[in-house]
């Protein structure tokens, strides 16, 4: 143990021990994947109920303490620190900033879920919620449910590991690693500890990636089913992993400053695009009546929503299968989302850095659900498709696509969310991908690109994982790595959450907010 804290290490070199423990972790789980898959397959499938029973209220705690930490940090004296010192300037644009983080933290998961998950709780709402199938409070319930799974709570937890992040490295003149923040908060350059925490992180985040691929393959196999009239079977689903995970991999070669600013930029106008043709082309009316209803019933019920369980009702298994495992999805990115948006804060103060990282997301996210939500709504109530039918019999992924194809001009508009869908994926899987490998690599600067190499060899991992993912168990085996890794990455972003306070405060006695890392050992 003596020989760890005292032992040096060259800018720059692969972190071998990281490297070495999260590809033996993956090479189990995919010797698992391939020589086990079905019994792989249940046993995820059963992770998601296991741990929503056992650890629930832990998981709706951290989320609690979350908003309310973030809400401290805006409001109080840590907000008027600026990122990078009082003489810094942005690198990247407003529209720069915003399209990267808005398409950053999604991925395929908004796409997937906007239109299909609101139907579930419009024809299933939670037991102990008292309301009554296929009515309208269903319908308002449905839709702010949605909305409230993919807004504020992602981007608070998000964004409070950013800021600690960017003050480290801009501020503070640290590397991007964990080593950073355990040298600042407990004095010592425990060396052990950032090895143990960097692996939980890499591990945690590429089970996450795989989990968010295999949810897009699913999503574009239904598409290519819904355009082309493709089989949805193992085939299909491989030449998806190897077209997109070439393609995301090719962009996170590329550097955050070409590949990702290009994609997220295209990424938003297909989103925008959409947004405008589905209120245009559908009933405009009745997306505005829904969609602030709906906004209403998110905003009165903030807190219990949070932390809906299943107390006194074991038998309903609603809040593990949905906003408990939304939890541990976020939880199982936020340190390395929290790595990647640290890039974004350079030349903002924490105050306006955690508003924009909050508040655009979250916004945006509701909007993109009040559309796209209502209109599932309103085709189902008005009985111009059975939606519930059609997920019952093809599955969700192919479900969205006959939403859209009922629209004039549908199967255009297919093509079009369908290439959505392909960079949304990319948007995220490029940005986490870059910050897996820089835990692999010793003393990396946050303006800095890791090796090549390691991209590489860890975006082929995931992809390979992620096609497990699908063909062994589908949406609840993706649910449950979700959860596995989720509820473990609890642990170092909650340290990340309370670590802000001494962060802060030691820069908050430099006038100028920056300091040399030394001083502050």
């Amino acid at each position: 143990m003596k020989q760890m804290k005292t032992k040096h290490y060259v800018k720059g070199s692969i972190h071998k021990e990281v490297l070495g423990a999260v590809g033996i972790l993956f090479m189990i789980e995919l010797i698992l994947g391939v020589f086990f898959t079905d019994a792989f397959g249940a046993v995820m499938s059963q992770m998601t109920y296991l741990i929503g029973d056992n650890f629930g209220w832990w998981i709706d705690l951290c989320v609690v303490l979350a908003v309310i930490l973030g809400l401290c940090y805006i409001i109080f004296r840590y907000g008027d620190i600026r990122i990078g010192g009082e003489d810094a300037v942005p690198e990247y644009s407003t529209w720069q900033w915003f399209s990267i983080s808005i398409c950053g933290g999604i991925g395929c998961g908004l796409l997937f879920w906007a239109m299909g998950e609101p139907i579930y709780h419009f024809m299933h709402p939670p037991v102990t919620a008292g309301i009554e199938a296929e009515s309208k409070a269903a319908a308002v319930f449905a839709v702010g449910q949605t909305m409230f799974h993919w807004s504020f709570v992602q981007y608070f937890i998000y964004a409070i590991p950013a800021v600690v992040f960017a003050l480290l490295a801009y501020n503070c003149k640290r590397p991007l690693s964990f080593r950073s923040l355990v040298t600042e908060v407990t004095g010592k350059d425990r060396i052990w500890l950032t090895i143990l925490l960097h692996i939980f992180c890499g591990y945690a985040v590429a089970s996450g990636v795989s989990n968010s691929m295999a949810a897009g393959m699913m999503q574009i196999s239904g598409g290519l089913n819904s355009v082309f009239g493709l089989p949805q079977d193992e085939k299909i689903y491989l030449l998806i992993a190897v077209f997109v995970g070439a393609f995301f991999i090719l962009s996170c070669l590329t550097g955050i400053n070409k590949g990702l600013t290009y994609v997220s930029m295209a990424c938003m106008i297909c989103f925008l695009g959409l947004m405008i043709y589905v209120v245009i082309a559908g009933d405009g009316q009745f997306i505005g009546k829904l969609g602030m209803e709906s906004f209403g019933n998110m905003l009165d019920n903030f807190f219990s929503k949070i932390t809906y369980n299943n107390a006194l009702s074991e038998h309903d298994q609603w809040a593990n299968e949905w906003p408990i495992t939304f939890w541990n999805s976020f939880f199982i990115y936020a340190p390395i989302m929290g790595m990647f948006l640290a890039r974004m804060g350079k030349g903002r103060t924490v105050r306006e850095f955690l508003l924009v990282e909050i508040l655009v997301p979250s916004l945006f996210c509701c909007l993109f659900i009040a559309i796209f939500a209502s209109t599932t709504m309103q085709m189902q109530v008005s009985g111009a498709i059975d939606i519930w039918a059609n997920v019952q019999e093809l599955g969700m992924q192919t479900a969205l696509y006959q939403v859209l194809g009922a629209m004039p001009g549908g199967r255009i508009v297919q093509f079009v969310f369908l290439i959505t869908v392909c960079l949304s994926f990319v948007t995220l899987a490029d940005p986490n991908t870059s910050a897996m490998a820089t835990l692999c690599v010793h003393g990396q600067q946050i303006d800095e690109e890791p090796p090549k190499n390691i991209k590489i060899i860890i975006g082929i991992a995931v992809s390979v994982v992620a096609y497990l993912l699908v063909v062994s168990g589908g949406v609840n085996a993706v649910k449950g790595l979700l959860n596995a890794g989720g509820l473990l990455m609890t642990v170092p972003t909650v340290w990340l959450f309370v670590s802000l306070p001494k962060i802060g405060g030691k820069l908050l006695r430099c006038k100028k907010y920056e300091v040399d890392g030394e001083t502050l050992k």
